[in-house]
């Protein structure tokens, strides 16, 4: 490649950076608002920022960014969402529900849902404060390197995050913010107070935090796929948790196994688990670590007491993994009647 091809600079993107954020800040590096760049990078008939780039990136823009900054295209794929496929879901699409991504709702270029989260003790390390990949997963609801609760939104103004929008308004304005401060009020996100992650268990929050990890780095070489089936089943528990008209007896009886304080839970209308308050996914997600904790013991007490029936269990659950679908039809009368006459606990 030509470096007649490049960019004056050429930054590359952090460990973990969100491609959003690695666009940002080598258009600032360059000296050129967002806007500015985009349109002399990808043209003024396209516009980049009426859509969910992070989630999925049309190959065209890789190549040019591959281009335009000699990073090979599959590090750059790798700032994004796709990076997951074939383990937090089956296929990344452009646009409707994605299994464990969290939704920025985008309306135009307005982040109307608070889709994208961070650390505010992650952001006042970082020599050059960046977004990370992980941050726009929905399970990803505390760090687990500072073990605090992440936050969605300005403490200051509630705005969530649209570190794209810095320039709005400010026309005459040449210095560019890092990326910590809040488009909206400009307050410093680093400066946000923290709170520390709890769980029912220490054993529950250690393994979430392995997850966490595991998130991070993926992919990996080594157990590329050791986290998958665990996930699928993890995931159709915290919608079964939270379903207008599935096991409604679930949440009352985890949190008296966990020994957690009941919260409020909207089952009013159908909403997405992803799109739930960043405090009640937390709360959920919590709570569906026990079901698979000492597994598949607790899951089986759970049916034996009347909480979780074996169709709920395969419910829509159309992606289910053979194993859980083999354990669970252990439960089902209707084809094993025979082991009813043992005693199976």
């Amino acid at each position: 490649m030509s470096d007649l091809h490049l960019w004056p600079a050429h930054s590359h993107p952090y460990h973990n950076e969100l491609l959003s954020s690695w666009l940002v800040r080598t258009a600032h590096v360059n000296g050129l608002k967002v806007q500015t760049f985009c349109n002399l990078v990808f043209g003024n008939n396209y516009e980049i920022w009426n859509r969910d780039i992070d989630r999925y990136i049309p190959e065209w823009i890789v190549i040019k960014l591959s281009e335009k900054s000699g990073i090979s295209a599959e590090k750059i794929d790798r700032t994004s969402l796709r990076r997951f496929q074939g383990i937090l879901f089956d296929k990344v699409r452009p646009s409707g529900h994605l299994t464990w991504v969290n939704s920025l709702q985008i309306y135009h270029r307005k982040r109307v849902g608070y889709g994208l989260l961070f650390c505010p003790l992650c952001l006042a390390e970082d020599y050059e404060p960046y977004f990370r990949v992980s941050w726009h997963v929905a399970c990803y609801t505390f760090c687990p390197k500072h073990k605090v609760i992440l936050h969605d939104r300005c403490s200051h103004c509630g705005a969530g995050v649209a570190f794209h929008r810095q320039e709005m308004g400010n026309m005459q304005e040449t210095a560019f913010r890092p990326l910590k401060f809040c488009w909206q009020c400009k307050t410093d996100l680093a400066c946000t107070e923290t709170q520390p992650v709890t769980a029912w268990s220490g054993n529950t929050l250690e393994q979430w935090r392995r997850l966490l990890v595991w998130l991070e780095h993926y992919p990996v070489e080594s157990s590329q796929n050791s986290y998958r089936d665990s996930l699928k089943i993890l995931h159709h528990f915290v919608t079964l948790l939270t379903s207008q008209r599935l096991a409604p007896k679930l949440y009352s009886y985890l949190c008296l196994k966990t020994g957690s304080q009941p919260q409020k839970i909207d089952k009013s209308k159908r909403t997405a688990w992803e799109s739930r308050e960043l405090i009640e996914r937390h709360h959920t997600l919590d709570l569906c670590w026990w079901l698979i904790d000492n597994y598949p013991d607790n899951l089986f007490q759970t049916w034996k007491d009347g909480v979780l029936r074996y169709n709920h269990m395969l419910k829509d659950f159309d992606d289910c993994p053979d194993d859980f679908k083999k354990l669970i039809d252990v439960l089902n009368r209707n084809i094993r009647k025979e082991l009813y006459r043992k005693t199976m606990f």
